[in-house]
């Protein structure tokens, strides 16, 4: 007969997982909590060092009184979303729940793509599953709940979501943001038509996500009176679903897509780069003036060592919209109050993220605020 166990038994559900990120005086973010339960993995890699702002300079008149300034993290710590063998089998839940404390940043990747395994073939020998209820336990389902306060930074930009054929995934990610009090958050989530190199155009049954952005300015620190009368405001809510056989005819030779949620001011201006290279581009119909001036001539590559920053903007500009075309990249972007919504699709995963990266790369604010690890998505 076995012996009991010595240890009492755990309370906690698999697949859930807590993470808070607090601020160590005077600069130095730490992991106060950091719990996951299987098949869910978290690990902390090495941060992205920020350097040190310049001080102010010092006033020598009474007239002028300083404000403390924003406290910032001294590093960015980067943290990885794994799961057990690569991907998520039928049935499996990953409840995983954020909290920033003011003033820090946190960046989360994954090491590769998430893979979406199919069920298991019935066995012969078991009665066929025909209940709603047997049906939903072949679900595989993620949830990601952050709160993001205040002058705290969220990058969250995994690989490419990759769904086996006859796998049937859900998603949903909530977002509460203290926008009012300088909450920023990043998110890249996308998804690709299955295993290419098997054969595979979007042959799951089903994946759903959904991207909830709240505004909870003005709530944080509150009682709870006070917080029932402050209710929390919906900035966006962006949905995802693909389902059905026909998905490969609708999708339109599309191999996979993608979405950009950006809101706060540590991204206002990736945000409003965005807008402006949507808005720069050919329209139907129009004449491309990139090409050549007014007189139809063919404008020469710069070779004036004083090129000036518009100058060269334009050509990386031009150089880019030649590789969209090239892969098949097609996106939009919009303005949602006060958060930009990027939309985008490609023939094939390879040419959204060279898309993305030298969009991202070319404007600056992931690498330099973020670190390396931001952008290890589109490596």
């Amino acid at each position: 007969m076995a012996k009991p166990s010595p240890f009492p038994p755990s309370t906690s559900t698999p697949g859930t997982g807590t993470v808070r990120l607090t601020l160590q005086p005077p600069s130095k973010p730490i992991f106060s909590t950091l719990f996951f339960r299987y098949p869910l993995k978290l690990i902390v890699s090495a941060p992205h060092i920020l350097p040190a702002l310049p001080s102010p300079p010092s006033s020598t008149t009474a007239t002028h009184s300083s404000t403390p300034s924003t406290p910032r993290p001294s590093n960015v710590p980067l943290l990885f979303l794994l799961s057990y063998g690569g991907g998520l089998v039928s049935g499996d839940h990953i409840s995983l729940s954020l909290h920033l404390a003011p003033s820090t940043r946190l960046v989360i990747a994954t090491q590769g793509s998430t893979r979406i395994y199919r069920p298991p073939d019935p066995s012969p020998s078991d009665p066929t599953p025909s209940s709603s209820a047997a049906a939903t336990a072949r679900l595989t389902r993620q949830d990601i709940h952050a709160h993001i306060a205040a002058h705290a930074a969220l990058w969250l930009a995994p690989d490419p979501c990759q769904p086996f054929a006859q796998s049937r995934y859900a998603q949903r990610q909530v977002f509460e943001i203290d926008v009012g009090g300088g909450g920023s958050l990043g998110l890249l989530d996308w998804v690709s038509e299955g295993r290419g190199a098997r054969g595979e155009n979007w042959a799951f049954r089903e994946w759903k996500g959904r991207n909830e952005v709240w505004d909870v300015s003005g709530i944080e620190g509150k009682d709870e009176d006070d917080k029932m009368q402050r209710k929390k405001r919906l900035v966006l809510r962006d949905n995802l679903i693909l389902e059905g056989h026909d998905i490969r005819v609708k999708v339109d030779g599309l191999g996979i897509f993608g979405t950009v949620i950006l809101i706060g001011p540590l991204l206002a201006e990736l945000a409003r780069f965005f807008v402006e290279e949507f808005k720069a581009l050919p329209r139907i119909g129009a004449r491309d003036w990139s090409g050549a001036d007014a007189r139809g001539k063919a404008v020469m590559p710069a070779t004036d060592a004083k090129e000036t920053e518009a100058e060269k903007r334009e050509r990386w500009r031009k150089r880019r919209q030649e590789r969209e075309k090239k892969d098949g990249v097609l996106w939009t972007a919009a303005s949602v109050r006060g958060a930009v919504v990027v939309k985008f699709g490609a023939k094939e995963v390879e040419g959204a993220k060279t898309w993305l990266g030298n969009m991202l790369r070319e404007e600056g604010t992931v690498g330099r605020e973020f670190g390396p690890g931001g952008l290890m998505c589109v490596k």
